[in-house]
């Protein structure tokens, strides 16, 4: 199952639960929200005790379950039941680095700026020669190496630099660039 399939089923989910909270039957509506929560405690305390017991179980559990924890559809449920044992900054910027060689190669770069309340804030650098290597071409790569990472992510704010809106690089960062960049050179030697 892929993210989009997980999302419908949460949709689906989600359109099941206002059919149930529309019950007019006091009686019927209670019992059907009572037994949803009481399986999604279940669900989520048994989630719980994996990541418990793969977390404590050495190197290889902790590398099982770092492997299962990157999995979409495993992702997600981690993120729902909230036992996902990586914080959503650091799963945020694992995706960022990740996707980083897709978006040099089209002439892009991503720079995460900071993760706040379902929100993330990026820098999308882009040459913008060429239709691959606009910012508009790059956000959708990188909302969706996001989302997957990260799914309680609600929105995803790509701040892109004037010059690289217009495709136009002014001479005076060119020339403010050198100096840094000699720098470098002169420090790695």
């Amino acid at each position: 199952m892929d993210n989009a399939e997980f999302q419908q089923h949460a949709e689906q989910i989600e359109q099941l639960v206002q059919r149930v909270t529309a019950i007019p039957d006091d009686d019927a509506r209670t019992a059907a929200l009572e037994l949803m929560q009481a399986l999604m405690d279940l669900h989520g305390s048994g989630l719980s005790r994996i990541v418990e017991l793969l977390s404590e179980s050495g190197e290889s559990g902790r590398n099982s379950l770092a492997e299962l924890s990157r999995d979409p559809l495993i992702c997600g449920l981690l993120v729902l039941y909230g036992v996902h044992p990586v914080p959503v900054e650091q799963r945020v910027a694992f995706a960022i680095e990740k996707i980083q060689p897709q978006l040099r190669k089209r002439g892009g770069n991503v720079e995460l700026l900071e993760v706040i309340d379902g929100t993330v804030r990026v820098a999308l650098h882009a040459s913008g020669n060429g239709c691959h290597s606009s910012p508009d071409a790059l956000k959708p790569l990188v909302e969706q190496a996001i989302r997957e990472a990260a799914p309680e992510i609600v929105e995803v704010i790509a701040d892109v630099p004037i010059s690289a809106q217009s495709g136009f690089v002014p001479l005076n960062s060119l020339q403010a660039a050198a100096p840094e960049e000699k720098k470098y050179e002169e420090s790695a030697a």
